[in-house]
């Protein structure tokens, strides 16, 4: 009797266990920013067998990330498990999740569809707490041609922000440079910080700057239970960073192209100069060019010069810029070296881009330079190139003479040899004997380490030794930095050192 009691409970516990099992879907939020990732999760609270759907699209959007979860829990003796699948995805439109069917124990449950609502931010507007703004100084510009982007945060003195996060401005075919640092000003009851950016456009096109996002954080103090924990000390502890949203204004900017496919803007100077005018053969003469001037001087590209029968090595250029009275300045500045036997001319050099200020296309150039080259041959004739198949004529008295030299040298060369190699095994000697007393040292050193500072100072030479030593030092410096206490194992070391003596 006592035995089919047991069947029948057991069977009741698996029939209220199937009895509410449940199977539901959610949302993170029914509402998102285009922009944002929305996210849904399907959970499960039996711990049956459960097969999932498998989904890779919601309407015509990709599943971008998708992860699963467990917990098991215990409450009054009663057994609970949870299994869920979180799915997220970047709609730019309303969209609805469709009811999906999920198997639990052979059984299908289905899920209600829910939809999520994709709406435009808003900028934010004078008068509220937060506020953000881009402002530009141009919205029609040519390609190559300087926008001075400026961003502005603004809170009210009252206003409580205990952290802020904003994203740095983006923009396809833009060349993007952040102009120093952020500037803090006051105005009426506003605290102000400014940010400078400069862009400039790479191609022609309509080009629109969508709104940027900052999260302003305020930290909330969370009830704990115990008052011990309500003290101002654990503020660090239970404190919760809440999140607010705010939007910048949109910036459109057209770019027009330039004239014959030019990508260069503004205005320049074109100086070249060598550091001699005449040079022994095979000597180098060297060439600067600079280029001084406002508009977009880093895309000016690398010269490189040909001259027949010249040998020239140009070096990668250099570029220092800087940002004055609302416009971009820099110098551009290269230098290529010239090698050859005979006299040559250094070539004019031009630069061709479309100049701020007259509105068209402009060419500079710099000025030809001839180079006189002295022929260092006594005989007064030419300087020869002599290759591996070029024949040579030698007399037999020649063939003698340098027979007897090639011998001399010969035992010359064994002789310098020999000492080399006695003075090579010397020092090596030396230092093996110089080397194992330095390891006997750092071993009592070791020993004799009062503090991880000490020990770390120790061992810090031998970084690339070894892994023992390399991990011993990511361990002393997180005792000395982050305040760990790992245990560091001295008479190890002593034992690797004592090792490399032998």
């Amino acid at each position: 009797m006592k035995n089919n009691l047991g069947k029948i409970f057991i069977i009741y516990i698996f029939f209220l266990t199937g009895l509410f099992a449940d199977v539901k879907l959610t949302v993170t939020s029914p509402t998102i920013y285009e922009g944002e990732l929305a996210s849904f999760t399907i959970t499960s609270n039996s711990d049956g067998d459960i097969e999932f759907p498998k989904i890779n699209t919601i309407d015509t959007y990709n599943i971008v990330d998708r992860y699963s979860s467990q917990s098991t829990t215990i409450i009054n003796g009663h057994y609970s498990k949870e299994i869920s699948k979180t799915y997220s995805f970047a709609p730019k439109e309303d969209v609805v999740i469709p009811a999906f069917e999920i198997k639990l124990d052979g059984k299908v449950y289905t899920t209600t569809p829910q939809k999520i609502s994709v709406i435009k931010p808003s900028a934010s507007k004078e008068g509220e707490n937060f506020i953000i703004q881009i402002k530009a100084d141009k919205s029609e510009v040519k390609v190559g041609e300087s926008v001075n982007l400026t961003i502005l945060f603004k809170y009210k003195l009252d206003s409580k922000i205990d952290q802020i996060r904003m994203n740095e401005p983006k923009l396809d075919n833009f060349w993007i440079k952040k102009v120093g640092d952020d500037e803090k000003s006051s105005e009426k009851d506003y605290i102000i910080y400014t940010q400078k950016y400069l862009l400039f456009p790479q191609k022609s096109g309509e080009y629109d700057l969508k709104s940027l996002e900052a999260l302003i954080g305020k930290a909330v103090k969370q009830k704990v239970a115990n008052d011990f924990f309500n003290d101002p000390f654990f503020d660090s502890v239970t404190n919760k960073i809440t999140w607010q949203k705010i939007y910048s204004n949109n910036l459109h900017i057209s770019v027009k192209p330039l004239p014959n496919n030019l990508e260069l803007f503004g205005d320049y100077t074109l100086q070249t100069s060598v550091d001699k005018m005449q040079v022994e053969a095979n000597q180098p003469v060297n060439l600067s060019i600079n280029i001084n001037g406002v508009g977009n001087i880093d895309d000016i590209q690398k010269f490189n010069l040909n001259i027949d029968n010249v040998v020239s090595y140009a070096d990668e250029p250099k570029i220092d810029s800087s940002f004055e009275e609302k416009e971009y300045k820099g110098n551009f500045s290269q230098k290529i070296a010239f090698v050859a036997l005979e006299d040559y001319t250094i070539p004019k050099i031009s630069l061709t881009y479309f100049d701020k200020k007259t509105n068209q296309v402009k060419t500079i150039y710099s000025n030809p330079i001839d180079i006189k080259v002295q022929n260092n041959n006594q005989n007064g004739n030419a300087v020869k190139i002599e290759t591996a198949n070029t024949p040579t004529k030698v007399s037999n008295e020649e063939k003698v003479s340098e027979l007897k030299e090639d011998k001399n040298i010969n035992y010359m060369v064994l002789a310098l040899v020999l000492f080399l190699v006695i003075l090579v095994l010397l020092l090596l000697f030396r230092n093996k004997k110089t080397d194992k007393k330095a390891k006997k040292d750092i071993v009592l050193l070791i020993k004799k380490a009062k503090n991880d500072k000490d020990l770390f100072e120790l061992l810090l030479p031998y970084n690339k030794k070894n892994e023992l030593i390399k991990n011993t030092l990511i361990k002393l410096e997180e005792n000395l930095y982050k305040k760990t206490n790992h245990k560091i194992d001295k008479k190890e070391l002593m034992n690797f050192f004592e090792d490399e003596i032998v």
